[in-house]
C-alpha cells in the first residue's frame, strides 16, 4: 500500500495553529491521563505492600525516568525533525527521519540494557536504597531487562504525533494503561501470581509489550500511517542523525537532570527525615504529575505544530501557537491548583490506607505545590518551543536551571528549618526558574519575529 500524499492530520498540523494545538493537545492529555491514573492506581496497589514498598518505588523511579528520558528524547528530536520536513513538504526526508528515530531507539536499548542490568544493585545503593535494597532490586530488574519495549513505545508514539496523528498515539498509551490496571493486582497479590513488587514491574512490561504490538501492526502490516518506516537498505545518515540528536540528546539529558534532582532530593530527605519523607515526596510528585496533564499535553503539541510552521518559514504561526498555548496553560493550571488545594485530603487518601501517618505530610506538600503549578506553564511551553525550533541546548539549559535550583534551596531549607520549610523552598525555586525561562523564550520570539535568521536554520535543509 502506497503512502498517502497527505492526510487530514497533516492538513491540521500545517493549518490554523490554534486548531492544531487543540487537535494534538487533547488526545495527548487523554493519553497522559490514562498513564497518570495507571501510575496512581499502581502506587495504590504497591501501598498495600507497606511503606518500604512505596519508598522502593520512589527510589527506583528516577532510574526508570532515565530510560523514559532516552525514549522521550529521541522521540522529541524525531518529532521536531519530522515536522519541520513535513512543513517543507519533503515527505521522503520525513520518512527517513522516522526510520532513523526507530533505529536509534533500538541501538540505544541494546547498549543500555546490559549496563543497567548488571549494575542495578550498586545503583540502588547510590540512590538511597541502602535499608530497602532487596525491594529496590526486585522492582527495578524487570524494567531494566525490557528497556527496548519502553524505548520503542515512546519513540513510535512521538513519530505518530509528528505527523499529527495524536489520536493514534493516544490509543496506544490508553491500551497500555488499561492493561496495566487489569494486570497489576493479579501479578502483585497472592490471589494471582503473588510476585509482589516484581509483579508490579512485570505487569507494566507486559502491558507496554502488547501496546507495542498494536503499534507495529499499524506501521508495518496495515500501513495506514502517513509516514513509512523503511528498514530495507537503511543506513545511518550523518545529517539526519545529527538533526534528531541536536534536539533529542538535550531532551534526554533534561530527563536525566530531573532524575538526578529526584535522587538528590531523596537523599536530602532520607538523611533528614527518613524514608517517610521520601515516600511523601515521591508519591505526591505522582499526583502533581497527574495535575500537570493539561500543561504537558499542550507542551507536547507545541513541538510538532511550531516545528511544521518553522519548516514552512511561517514565523507568525509560531508566535500565535506559542502565545495561545501559554495562555490556555496558565488558565488551566490556576483552576487545577484551586480545586487541588480544596480536595487535597481526598486526593491523598488513596495512598495512605495502609500508611495513615503519612497523610498529613502529603496534604501539606500538595497544597504548597498548588502555589507554583500555574508558573510551570512558562517553563514547559517555552522549553517545547525551543525544541520545535531545533534549539535543543536552550531547552536543556532551561530545564537544568529550573530543576537545579531545587537542590540548593532544599538543602539550605533543611539545614535551617523543618520539612515544611523544604516544601516552600521547592515552591520558590520552581517559580523563579520558570519565570526566567519564560523571559528568555520571549526574547527569542522577538528576534524571530523581527525576521532575523536563527543559527539553527543552517542545519534545517539536510
Amino acid at each position: 500500500m502506497d503512502a498517502p500524499d497527505s492526510t487530514k492530520e497533516v492538513e491540521i498540523l500545517t493549518g490554523n495553529p490554534k486548531k492544531a494545538i487543540l487537535a494534538l493537545a487533547i488526545p495527548s492529555m487523554v493519553a497522559l491521563a490514562a498513564q497518570a491514573v495507571n501510575n496512581v492506581i499502581n502506587a495504590a496497589w504497591v501501598a498495600g505492600l507497606g511503606e518500604d514498598a512505596m519508598a522502593a518505588v520512589g527510589i527506583v523511579f528516577p532510574l526508570f525516568f532515565i530510560i523514559i528520558g532516552f525514549s522521550n528524547g529521541i522521540g522529541i528530536g524525531a518529532s521536531s525533525a519530522i515536522a519541520r520536513r513535513i512543513g517543507r513538504g519533503n515527505k521522503a526526508e520525513a520518512d527517513d527521519a522516522a526510520t532513523h528515530a526507530i533505529m536509534l531507539a533500538i541501538v540505544i536499548s541494546l547498549i543500555l540494557t546490559p549496563i543497567l542490568v548488571f549494575s542495578v544493585e550498586p545503583l540502588m545503593h547510590s540512590m538511597g536504597g541502602h535499608s530497602i535494597i532487596d525491594a529496590c532490586v526486585e522492582y527495578a530488574t524487570p524494567i531494566m531487562l525490557m528497556i527496548i519495549v519502553f524505548m520503542l513505545v515512546g519513540v513510535m508514539s512521538s513519530v505518530m504525533r509528528a505527523e499529527g496523528a495524536a489520536k493514534r498515539a493516544m490509543y496506544i498509551l490508553v491500551i497500555a494503561a488499561v492493561l496495566n490496571l487489569i494486570l497489576d493486582p493479579f501479578f502483585i497479590y497472592d490471589f494471582g501470581l503473588g510476585w509482589g513488587l516484581a509483579g508490579a514491574a512485570w505487569a507494566t512490561v507486559l502491558a507496554e509489550s502488547i501496546a507495542l504490538i498494536v503499534m507495529m501492526y499499524w506501521f508495518f502490516v496495515k500501513k495506514s500511517n502517513y509516514l513509512r518506516i523503511k528498514f530495507k537498505g537503511f543506513r545511518f545518515r550523518k545529517n539526519t542523525t545529527f538533526d534528531i540528536f541536536r534536539v533529542g540528546i538535550p531532551a534526554a539529558s533534561e530527563m536525566m537532570i530531573i532524575s538526578v534532582v529526584s535522587v538528590a532530593m531523596n537523599l536530602i530527605l532520607e538523611s533528614a527525615s527518613g524514608t517517610d519523607a521520601v515516600a511523601v515526596y515521591s508519591t505526591d510528585w505522582r499526583l502533581i504529575q497527574m495535575l500537570m496533564i493539561p500543561l504537558m499535553g499542550i507542551a507536547m503539541a507545541v513541538v510538532p505544530v511550531c516545528a511544521a510552521a518553522y519548516g514552512a518559514r511561517k514565523n507568525d504561526k509560531i508566535q500565535e501557537a506559542y502565545r495561545y498555548s501559554l495562555k490556555i496553560s496558565i488558565i488551566a493550571m490556576i483552576v487545577i491548583s484551586i480545586v487541588t488545594a480544596i480536595t487535597a485530603p481526598y486526593l491523598t487518601m488513596i495512598f495512605t490506607y495502609s500508611a495513615g501517618s503519612l497523610q498529613d505530610m502529603m496534604i501539606e506538600f500538595l497544597r504548597v505545590s498548588c502555589v507554583f503549578l500555574p508558573f510551570l506553564a512558562f517553563g514547559f511551553v517555552s522549553a517545547s518551543l525551543f525544541q520545535a525550533l531545533g534549539m535543543g541546548v536552550r531547552s536543556l539549559i532551561s530545564t537544568a536551571f529550573r530543576n537545579g535550583l531545587m537542590i540548593p534551596a532544599a538543602f539550605f531549607a533543611m539545614s535551617v528549618g523543618t520539612l515544611t520549610t523544604v516544601w516552600w523552598a521547592v515552591c520558590a525555586a520552581e517559580i523563579a526558574g520558570c519565570l526566567l525561562v519564560g523571559i528568555w523564550c520571549l526574547a527569542t520570539m522577538r528576534v524571530l519575529m523581527k525576521g532575523y535568521s536563527l543559527k539553527v536554520e543552517s542545519h534545517d535543509d539536510v
